[in-house]
């Protein structure tokens, strides 16, 4: 990350000239959200009231001088936001070098890819350039950001791998507030033009299951799987209904060795609506019983071929949607990311900055969690990450740290001195 960072353009005159870098405070701006640190305040007052911290930062993060919290904020605000992709793709680049991208193959049409929104700021009175606005005309207007995130998961697997969310800001020159279907078609066209030979299924709500969100899904060459409710597809359900009365549908059914019981009903090439007759979907109706009789319900329209073989793997597939809400933003919302916390607005692209730097700072651990073995072992030693997290920090804060690797294994150990004194205690 420091070497990508390097390469973003200095937007100060004379290139920063005789001040700190703008590399020092977008790898500070980093390290804030890696170390989940609740507040810019107090990472500035362990910076003056721990020096050793400073070598820790330079160590870790490549750091050399650190901005005030004032300071780093006016130095982040004005850069575009684009630059940051960079990060995403040279993580995911090493996750395909790696050979561990094969962890996540799922369908043979691709990797298997939720997409949805989120908020991650919301204010009645503070605002940028770059807010959307509800009810702006009123004395109340409410300010708001949110972004599209998409992320490669598999069903059965922990760990997720989020490429560059989409910012969902109010745009140039707009005279209606961006939203998430009209922040797609950017995150298709990026996430295309970076990722050129991914094959993709895409896993939406029922809000993008319709005739011209397909049509933009399919120009790029991706599947998807997509919520099919019958309140907003009624002539699908009733043309399935249709197909079912001739005996044109089929139907699949059994109990697994827990006692859940499955049933599929489903029909290939089908009209999304009457409005897109030329939209064909295949159609999948889920119904899970538990032992307890607890009962689960959803319908999906896909492009991936239906049969027997192939309905149980569709559905899994289609219930991971899941895991870009739970594991992804849920994650970044409640167990120290602090998505949804106020590190600072500024008046351009701050709000939004911050947001990538916390997405990017959650790639790299779900990336250590798949494959740094250090830290599987660190996490399993602290049994939950929000323990492993304040292990972290109480070191970074009070000892000297010659590496990430020695941090990790005084974790494992549980020792405070790192036998090769790599790690010193700083008293």
């Amino acid at each position: 990350m420091s070497k990508e960072a390097a390469k973003i353009p200095d937007h100060r005159p004379n290139n920063g000239h005789k001040k700190i870098p703008l590399h020092d405070a977008i790898m500070s701006g980093l390290a804030v959200m890696h170390l989940k640190y609740p507040s810019l305040l107090r990472f500035d007052e362990d910076c003056k009231e721990k020096p050793d911290k400073l070598n820790n930062l330079k160590a870790l993060y490549g750091v050399e001088q650190v901005p005030s919290d004032s300071h780093l904020r006016d130095m982040l605000d004005p850069i575009e936001t684009r630059y940051f992709r960079k990060f995403f793709t040279s993580l995911f680049s090493y996750v395909q070098r790696s050979g561990r991208l094969k962890q996540f193959e799922y369908f043979e049409e691709g990797y298997l890819a939720p997409v949805d929104g989120t908020g991650h700021f919301a204010s009645g009175s503070i605002n940028c350039q770059e807010c959307c606005v509800k009810k702006p005309d009123s004395k109340n207007p409410q300010y708001y950001h949110q972004l599209l995130g998409m992320c490669l998961v598999r069903p059965g697997k922990k760990e997720v791998l989020p490429l560059a969310p989409e910012p969902i800001i109010q745009q140039v020159d707009a005279s209606k507030n961006d939203c998430e279907k009209t922040a797609l078609k950017r995150l298709l066209e990026n996430t295309s033009r970076e990722h050129p030979h991914l094959k993709l299924v895409l896993n939406f709500d029922d809000l993008y299951s319709d005739g011209p969100t397909i049509r933009l899904v399919k120009s790029y060459n991706y599947s998807f799987i997509m919520v099919a409710k019958d309140s907003s597809h009624v002539s699908l359900y009733e043309a399935v209904d249709e197909l079912d009365a001739r005996d044109k549908v089929s139907r699949y059914e059994f109990t697994d060795e827990d006692g859940f019981k499955h049933w599929f009903r489903f029909v290939n090439g089908v009209s999304i609506n009457k409005s897109h007759k030329d939209v064909l979907v295949n159609y999948l109706e889920y119904v899970s019983v538990s032992p307890k009789g607890k009962k689960y319900v959803n319908t999906w329209v896909t492009d991936i071929e239906l049969t027997e073989e192939s309905v149980a793997k569709v559905m899994r597939g289609g219930r991971a949607k899941w895991k870009i809400e739970n594991e992804t933003f849920n994650t970044l919302k409640t167990q120290g990311y602090n998505l949804e916390h106020n590190y600072g607005h500024g008046k351009e692209h701050l709000a939004t900055n911050f947001a990538n730097l916390t997405f990017t700072a959650f790639l790299i651990d779900q990336i250590e969690q798949l494959a740094c073995p250090l830290f599987q072992k660190a996490l399993a030693a602290k049994k939950s990450k929000t323990a492993l997290w304040h292990a972290i920090r109480g070191l970074f804060d009070w000892f000297l740290i010659g590496s990430w690797s020695d941090l990790l294994k005084a974790i494992i150990e549980e020792k405070s001195i790192c036998i090769k004194g790599l790690i010193s205690d700083t008293s």
